[in-house]
Order: C-alpha cells, then structure tokens, then sequence
C-alpha cells in the first residue's frame, strides 16, 4: 500500500449527532433551498474556515457514501459541482448556532463560459456574457433551458437566442443556427480520449497509472485499482486539491487525506505525514511540459527517415557573429525593470513544495539571480523534462565537441537539423499546425519544439516551475534510442553498443535517473529538471509563439510576444518554442542553464558532462570524424559559423562571463 497503516484503535460507540454551528444550503432545480446534512455543514464549514478563497474536491459528503463521486466546491463563486456530470448548485451558509462566515458578494464572473466556433474551436464569451450566464445556470438550475436577448453582441439586433444548460447549446431562434457551449474550463483537444471499463462500471482513461513514492523503500509503488481510479476522477476534473477518506487502506481509522495536484503530494491530515506522488500515462502525459515518450517518438522516426542526411541548413542566411539589434534605450528600460518573473507587483512566493525545500529554494533564487542579470537583451523561458534527461545530456556533450555548446551550463534539447528542414521557425510551426489533429502531440512538433511557460512564479495551466519542479516522473523503457542517438551523431557503428552502456552507468554514477534505459533510477525519486532558456529579444518573435495547452496560438499575447515581454505587468502563460539548433548551438543567441530536483545530480553535472565529452573527444579525434559527424547533424550542408577543429576545449568558459549577459 502506498502509505504504511497506522495501528488500529478501539472505535468508540458513536457519539450523539449534534447540530452544525453554521448551517448551509443549496439550491435545487426549483430554486428552494435546502439544508445540508449536519456532518455535510461540519466538512464545509472546516473548509471555509481554512481558507474561504479555496477551491477544492471531495467524496466525504453524507449522501456520496456508495457512489464515490468527486463533487468540486468553490467559496469564490459558492457553488458545488459534480465532477461526473458538470451540474453546479448554489451554496450559501447562514447563522445558526455559532457565528456564520462573513458575507461576501457571489462572484458570478469567476467561471468562464466557452463557445464551439465553425472550426471546433472553443471561444471564450466576453466578462458580461460570462457573468450573465453563470448568474442563469446559479438561479435556475442545471436543468433550466430558457431564452434571453441579453448577450452585449445582440445589442443592435435584439435577437432572441435559446439557452439549454442540459444539453449546453446555444440557437439563434431567427437563423436557428444552433453553437455548443460549455461552463467550466476550455479543452484544447476535441478528440475524445481512449477509455476503459472497470470492475464498477466507470470509465477512466486508458493506460494511466497512479503512484506513491515511498521514501523508506525508495521506490514507486501503485496505488490499488480504486484508489487509482477514484484519484483520476478527481484529477480529470480540474481541481488542484483533493481531500477524501474514503481509500481502501483508510478503512476503520477514518483520516482524512490531503491531495496537491499542483504539487503532486498526498498529506495525512491528521498525522502530517507527507507523500510525493506521481501520474503517468494517457493522453495528458505532457501537461507538465515534459517530453516524456514525446521526443523519443520523435528521435525514431527521424532515425528511421535516415539520420539527419540530406539536409539544407538556413544558417547561410543569419551572420556568422549575431549583432543584438536591441536598442540600447530599450535595453536599458528592461534592465530597469529587472527580472520577468517578478514584473507586475508578482509575488515572490515559491509555492509550498519549493519554499520547504532547501535545494529548491536555493535552484529558484538563482533562476532570479539570472533573470536579473540577463533582463535587459534577453527574455526568460522554462522548460521541463525528466525522462529525456539522458538523451538531453549526451546531445549536450556532443555539441561540445563539434560545435562549442557550452554543456558545463546546460543540456541541449534538439541537436538533430533534420526536422528543422521543414519547421525551422515559429511562423512555418504556426503554418503546421492546423493540420496537426493531436496538437503538439504531432511528431513533427516533437521533433522541433518544447513546451514551456514564459513565468517562473505564474501559475500557469502548463508547467508551473513552483508546483512541477520537484515532480519529474518517468516512463517506460527506451531500448535502442541512446544507440542511434549516438551512432547518428558520428559514433561508429562497432563502438555504439558499448559506449551507450558506459554512459547509461556514468549517469547512474553521477545520481542522474537512468531507469528508461535501463540504468539506475535517482534515489531521492525526483526526475524532474527544469531548463532556463534566455532567448535574444530580436530573435524571440521568429522562434516563440504564446499558446495555451496542446500549443494551440493564444492571439491575445501576440503582439507581437517580444512586446508582451517588455511590459511592466505579470508575465504569465504558455509558449512554444522552435529550438533550432542553429541558433541553440551559439550562446550569442540563445543562453541556458539547467536545475536538476535531484540534489546529488544537480551537484555532479558538471563532473557527469566532462565524463561524457571525454568519452566522445577520442572517437571524433580526427577532422574527418568531426566533419563526418557534423554532416551526420547539420546534413549536406554545414553551418558558416562552424569550424572542423576540436571545440571541446573553445567550450569551456567561466561561470561569470557566461552568467554575464554580453560575451
């Protein structure tokens, strides 16, 4: 079992039921009020008084004791939702026999209301239609169907539109044009994920795992079909914090249970004890920003299209040596303004995993420290990866080698150019995409994008650094990818084999998690790694694009992004980033650094790096080697700014000039 059970002790009778000092209601489809059951107001009221800005999940009411249903509550905009079916109720609390929660105003804007464009696209209604709607569904019920002529864009027309919250549509009654809509957040992908039947007839994504770290053990175990289950309906539903008892090892002690989604942790209320944990699997993998299967996949097929022969660099088109075109005028206002995590009043709060962890909290201050010194020329990106960890380091330490990466700093997530004869920009990735059906799932994208957000503090839908950063998780094996990653970057064919099992052990040695290749899995349980990419302000708008989850282009940040960046507002969302070797490859235009959640790796990288740059320097000895090689990466034609000599040492570099924001 995923947490160990703690010593049974004797029940005693039931105690008499009292009644709640606060009593709260809720509201049917007929618009009466009701009470709640007395240990229902008790669950709520502990809530409230807990935080009465929270939103959470629970299955502990009264009345859910056979069903298990995760019903999602919200003190913001006072409803109750079932997770199952997406119908809210009203609440509200009222004096009884203590003193009642302050009253506050029903905020009926806090939910967000979503149309279906003619491209299956969902669209978000203005502020005021929002609010209107959400005061409609509160008032007349989940069931209610009713006509309104109140939308702010039927102000000229005075048209008569149809609202119908069973079967969430919306119909113009003059063109009877009929439009889904949808309360709640937004799904990006319209494809309906592969499901599974369970032994109680509920169906749950196929192919998702659950599991609990165990520290004494140092292992993941699974959690039991059930409790898998129950964690993924609650998971799937939104909602950042889970709180249950009903969990199969929980039976007759009756503690009730803590779950961060944001954080990935599980706490014994009572107890304290504290428990990382982890999801893998289904279509949701990359919703923390990590390549997981992803690159790999991506690896593969570049592989079986023949390695990177054959291909044109576009580098004859950029200067040997880049000359920033920032303005120094602009230069010096953006270095004013300082960090870009903290612009915009941001909170410098790391979140409660962060900000509890030594290593943690040491890893974020320095990402600051870095923002600060770089925030003039250069705009911050964070990237997160775990499993392709390995594949990131050996690409890092070939670069190295051939073309001057300075791999002492950072790892490197796209070596390959070959994908990059097709997409070499943000601008042709943005022409791709809406012929991607799965979104940024699309092995093309896999082959030249990251994920990433644009805040190390904001809390973003896709990688928040401060909730994801200690997470890392890993998946399954990897056979035969480190082996045609290196014979495709220039490793003869004979010295393959045995040079990826040396570096599959030097990882493990070095504390980096290797168990997707069969190494070694990192003692501490965390996989995770977090990359800072400081990207040159002229080169941000030809190789980002703001987006929100599955990549899909959010217009309202593109103005373009490079603009959006300069602002002295909260920075905050998602990115997609075309990391083009051509200009990753040279620290003029693009600067990274790398902060590994495990401690003992974090602090051996540099060690693990020089392990693996010797390892290469003899095979790729010769000008020939390096140059065949070279041609293995780049293809037929070289980049102008690459030279056939040994670069390993040219990469080398001090701390604080590469920390420096000008070479």
């Amino acid at each position: 079992m995923p947490p160990k059970k703690k010593k049974a002790v004797a029940k005693k009778p039931p105690a008499k039921k009292k009644a709640p000092a606060v009593i709260w209601e809720w509201k049917d489809d007929e618009g009466k009020w009701n009470e709640f059951a007395a240990e229902d107001a008790d669950l709520l009221q502990a809530r409230w008084e807990t935080d009465d800005t929270q939103e959470f999940a629970t299955t502990d009411f009264s009345f859910n004791t056979k069903h298990k249903t995760v019903y999602k509550i919200s003190f913001v905009a006072m409803t109750q939702t079932n997770a199952e079916t997406g119908a809210a109720r009203a609440l509200r609390s009222a004096n009884a026999m203590g003193s009642a929660p302050k009253k506050k105003k029903l905020k009926v804007s806090a939910m967000e209301w979503f149309w279906m464009d003619d491209e299956d696209e969902w669209q978000t209604f203005g502020a005021k239609d929002a609010e209107m709607l959400e005061k409609e569904y509160l008032d007349r019920g989940p069931k209610a169907k009713f006509k309104t002529k109140d939308f702010s864009f039927n102000k000229e027309h005075g048209t008569n539109y149809e609202i119908c919250f069973v079967k969430m549509y919306q119909k113009n009654m003059a063109t009877k044009n009929s439009r889904t809509i949808r309360r709640g957040a937004a799904m990006a992908v319209t494809k309906s994920p592969v499901k599974k039947q369970t032994k109680k007839g509920k169906v749950t994504q196929e192919g998702v795992s659950w599991e609990c770290w165990l520290k004494e053990e140092k292992k993941w175990q699974s959690y039991e079909d059930a409790d898998a289950e129950l964690l993924e309906d609650a998971f799937s539903s939104g909602t950042k914090i889970f709180c249950t008892k009903n969990l199969t090892w929980n039976t007759g002690y009756d503690s009730e249970y803590i779950f961060d989604f944001l954080v990935m942790s599980q706490m014994n209320n009572d107890s304290g004890t504290s428990r990382k944990i982890r999801r893998s699997g289904g279509d949701d993998d990359d919703t923390k920003g990590d390549d997981g299967h992803g690159y790999a996949d991506a690896l593969a097929s570049t592989f079986a299209g023949g390695g990177g022969t054959g291909c044109a660099s576009t580098s004859a088109s950029y200067e040997a040596e880049y000359v920033s075109s920032v303005p120094p005028m602009l230069a010096a206002k953006q270095k004013k303004m300082g960090a870009q995590s903290l612009r915009g009043g941001q909170s410098t709060d790391y979140g409660p995993a962060v900000s509890k962890d030594k290593h943690g909290t040491k890893c974020f201050d320095e990402m600051l420290q870095n923002e600060k010194a770089f925030s003039g020329e250069w705009a911050v990106f964070y990237h997160s990866y775990s499993v392709a960890a390995l594949l990131y380091e050996v690409q890092a330490a070939v670069a190295a080698v051939l073309f001057r990466f300075k791999s002492d700093f950072a790892t490197l997530p796209r070596l390959l150019w070959k994908p990059f004869e097709h997409i070499p920009t943000a601008a042709r990735m943005l022409e791709e995409f809406p012929k991607w059906p799965d979104r940024d799932h699309n092995p093309a994208f896999r082959g030249v994008g990251l994920c990433g957000v644009s805040s190390l503090l904001a809390p973003d839908s896709e990688a928040p650094p401060k909730s994801v950063f200690l997470a890392g998780y890993s998946v399954g094996p990897l056979t035969g990818l480190l082996e045609n990653l290196l014979k495709a970057c220039g490793v003869p064919g004979p010295k393959v084999k045995a040079l990826a099992k040396a570096v599959v052990q030097a990882a493990g040695d070095h504390g980096l998690d290797a168990g997707a290749f069969g190494g070694k899995s990192c003692s501490s349980g965390r996989a995770g790694h977090y990359l800072q990419m400081f990207i040159r302000r002229d080169l941000v708008d030809k190789y980002v694009y703001p987006s929100f989850a599955y990549g899909v282009p959010d217009k309202k940040r593109d103005k373009p992004l490079s603009k959006y960046l300069e602002g002295n507002v909260k920075i905050d969302g998602q990115i997609r980033i075309t990391a083009n070797p051509d200009i990753f490859l040279r620290a003029t235009c693009v600067r990274m650094f790398v902060f590994s959640a495990d401690p003992s790796f974090h602090a051996q990288r540099q060690a693990f790096q020089k392990k693996l740059t010797d390892a290469l320097r003899p095979i790729l000895a010769s000008t020939a080697a390096r140059t065949t090689a070279a041609h293995g990466i780049f293809g037929d034609t070289l980049p102008d700014w690459w030279s056939p000599e040994d670069q390993s040492e040219a990469s080398k570099m001090t701390a604080s000039r590469y920390g420096a924001s000008v070479l």
